[in-house]
């Protein structure tokens, strides 16, 4: 049989099957050649079965229906049928009652049908795909992209095919994304308003604290104790903003960098640095504190030791500020007894018999700006960052944290670290020979406050301080020195002329080896990894935080120089 449509496969495809409906003949039979039939010549039933067999290889679904208020269903590959769980296509048809429309989920019918008439009057050769649910034998519903083109026959009437992609996995993926994202957004827009709700009410309390005491100072002059009680309260509530501030800078710098410095250090002499840093401060609050290394058969470890002693610091620091007078705290470390050669697991250990947390809380304990009610109603304030801290620096380290505490009961954490073991020659070679108190720093700094403040501090700890207002001014006194004028530099990094990077690396080239390894100490109001990163890039010796803090610089300083 020929026909004005033999021109095009599809349209002669569609033909065929046309003819097939219309007289009320399965196609199935013929394609697996069971029947027989006199409609079609056998090169037309060679051509239905040549096209049926490559329809049934495409990896997509695909339904062809009338384009009419019926939308009767002329043919469906394999795949289709297997979205809808039919066998064949009579059962198909026996399932929908042989329409489009019966395909299709009841909510989406609208959706479904529209798909049609848009594609068309475009007249788009790359249709816009559209997404509707369609129904299975089992009940089931499952989600499809519906790419349709339409086909006017002339003799048939328009027919649709439907190129179908079952997506219901690819949504439900999204789906979860998108909840992930969600569960992300909602996460930090509550960490956002547990900032704001802090820092509200955190920093004003120091700073009504130093606006208040200034006040009442300017109106003290002549009273030279009731002044001096006043500037140690504003130095008080002064170093609980800078604590603050240094905090959200270390939640910062530890989110951005998985870097550690791997040095040799003494576990319990960091131990016993931490006790006599807060001992004033359980003192001041009639607290019991005790520091317990006696378990501790190798304490010559190599670690990163300015993250160790800020943990025990920041764990042992919170014990403190969380125990009321009377009260104890206790600093343990201890290690476990299967040594292997070179690591061993350390326990540290702090306990109060503070205020406790409640067991809801105690799953967010180590989250940023979390804080327990109980605390701000007994007077207690906290930015919420220092177990943050804590947790970030312990994993990092590799290691685990444990907290056990009930309400009004106290708190225990316990952190477990895995830390390789100096050796007995090693562990000798750390130990500094004493030197000469007396030392020249030449101190870099463009702000002229800054430098006189700077100066001033360290020349009442008997130093001996030169002045530099940029670097190159500061490379200038080096060079015309003579060797062994200046024992140390204390470099501010960010300055005009030439910053603190280009004159540390401007000495490290100098010809004298003496002039070129002088240890420099950069101090800048960044504390963010870049600034170690490039300060380490170039042989600067070590990186503290403005303001200064002295009793680090003197630390700093002893480890440079010795003591």
């Amino acid at each position: 049989m020929k026909d004005q449509n033999n021109h095009h496969p599809i349209k002669h495809m569609i033909h065929l099957l046309h003819l097939l409906q219309m007289n009320h003949i399965e196609i199935e039979p013929l394609l697996t050649g069971t029947e027989q039939t006199d409609l079609l010549s056998p090169e037309e039933i060679q051509f239905l079965q040549t096209v049926c067999s490559l329809m049934d290889e495409m990896s997509a679904g695909l339904l062809i229906c009338q384009a009419d208020d019926d939308q009767e269903i002329l043919y469906a590959n394999c795949r289709f049928l297997h979205m809808v769980q039919c066998e064949t296509i009579k059962d198909l048809r026996t399932f929908t009652d042989n329409s489009f429309q019966h395909v299709v989920y009841s909510k989406d019918l609208n959706t479904a049908s529209d798909r049609i008439l848009p594609q068309t009057s475009k007249g788009q050769a790359e249709p816009d795909p559209a997404e509707y649910r369609i129904r299975s034998k089992s009940g089931s519903v499952r989600w499809v992209e519906d790419y349709s083109r339409l086909f006017h026959c002339e003799e048939n009437g328009d027919v649709v095919c439907s190129f179908v992609e079952d997506v219901t996995d690819k949504r439900a993926r999204q789906k979860r994304q998108l909840n992930d994202a969600l569960d992300r957004a909602n996460m930090a827009a509550i960490a956002r308003n547990a900032f704001l709700t802090n820092i509200s009410y955190d920093i004003r309390t120091p700073l009504n604290s130093i606006l208040g005491f200034i006040s009442q100072a300017k109106e003290s002059l002549y009273d030279t104790a009731a002044q001096q009680d006043y500037l140690n309260r504003i130095e008080n509530a002064s170093q609980k903003l800078l604590d603050m501030l240094n905090k959200v800078l270390e939640v910062t710098a530890l989110s951005t960098s998985d870097e550690l410095i791997e040095e040799k250090c003494d576990l319990c002499t960091i131990g016993q640095e931490v006790y006599d840093f807060l001992q004033p401060h359980a003192e001041e609050k009639n607290i019991t504190y005790t520091l317990d290394c006696g378990d501790v058969e190798h304490s010559h470890i190599y670690a990163d030791r300015q993250k160790l002693k800020q943990m025990m610091l920041n764990l042992t620091n919170n014990a403190i500020t969380y125990t009321e007078s009377g009260g104890t705290v206790s600093l343990t470390i201890t290690e476990d007894d299967n040594a292997s050669d070179m690591e061993s697991v350390y326990y540290i250990q702090v306990k109060d018999t503070g205020v406790g947390i409640s067991e809801d809380f105690l799953k967010h304990i180590f989250e940023p700006f979390s804080r327990e009610k109980n605390t701000t109603f007994r007077g207690i304030h906290s930015f919420g960052l220092g177990l943050t801290i804590v947790k970030g620096i312990v994993d990092k380290m590799g290691g685990s944290i444990e907290a056990k505490s009930a309400e009004n009961q106290g708190s225990t954490f316990t952190v477990t670290l895995r830390l390789r073991r100096q050796t007995s020659s090693d562990a000798d070679t750390w130990k500094t020979t004493p030197v000469p108190p007396k030392r020249t720093i030449l101190l870099v700094e463009d702000n002229e406050i800054n430098r006189e403040i700077e100066a001033d501090l360290l020349e009442r700890l008997n130093f001996i301080i030169d002045p530099a207002e940029n670097g190159e001014v500061a490379l200038q006194k080096i060079t015309q020195a003579a060797t062994g004028t200046y024992d140390l530099v204390l470099l501010d990094l960010r300055m005009p002329v030439m910053d603190g990077w280009q004159t540390a690396t401007a000495i490290r080239h100098l010809p004298d080896p003496v002039l070129a390894n002088i240890p420099i100490i950069a101090l800048s109001a960044s504390i963010f990894l870049e600034d170690y990163q490039k300060a380490k890039e170039c042989e600067i010796n070590a990186h503290l935080a403005k303001p200064l803090n002295l009793p680090v610089l003197l630390e700093t300083i002893d480890e440079l120089l010795g003591k």
